[in-house]
């Protein structure tokens, strides 16, 4: 099988499938939805996103915070821009690639936090018929495209790829 992400040039080529560019979209309005309507005090899936700096320290935080401003959120916004605004493309440049690295990590950070998931966490605690079932197979989807995004970045191959059954028509398939 073709790798889903591959550098040709100064670009990566990106073979996906329909079924997945429109996972991607509809997570990412999800994701914007969340980064619009929460924040860190207000949902653990944002305070993932956005861990204080001085966990020690309110004070601290809050004054590294507000000296940041919107700035991160504004960020994560824009990243989500450009995943949606590509999402049907067949080659990313650098820049895109990264947001899309960024992106699917976010997505991660926000479904693992949703499911509770831990490092000790495995297949059989999220058995077929726990509702939490899907949104645990999407979670390790977006590992195994986050892996395949930062190999043809050039990062070392894991030895072991996590262990995900795709969607058939997930990866491959074109546009």
């Amino acid at each position: 099988m073709e790798p889903a992400f591959q550098k040709e040039g100064d670009r990566f080529a990106v073979r996906l499938s329909k079924g997945v560019r429109g996972l991607l979209v509809e997570l990412c309005q999800q994701s914007r939805a969340l980064l619009e309507a929460e924040d860190p005090s207000s949902d653990p899936a944002v305070a993932r996103l956005f861990p204080p700096a001085y966990e020690d320290d309110p004070l601290r935080n809050l004054e590294f915070e507000t000296n940041l401003g919107g700035s991160p959120r504004t960020g994560k916004l824009e990243a989500l821009d450009t995943v949606e605004r590509t999402a049907t493309a067949t080659a990313l440049t650098e820049d895109e690639l990264l947001a899309w690295v960024g992106v699917v990590n976010d997505l991660r950070l926000v479904l693992g936090t949703r499911i509770e998931i831990t490092e000790e966490a495995t297949d059989e605690d999220f058995l077929e018929g726990d509702p939490r079932h899907d949104t645990y197979r999407a979670y390790l989807f977006l590992g195994y495209l986050l892996q395949e995004m930062l190999e043809a970045m050039g990062a070392p191959v894991v030895d072991e790829p996590p262990d995900v059954d795709a969607p058939e028509d997930s990866v491959g398939g074109g546009n």
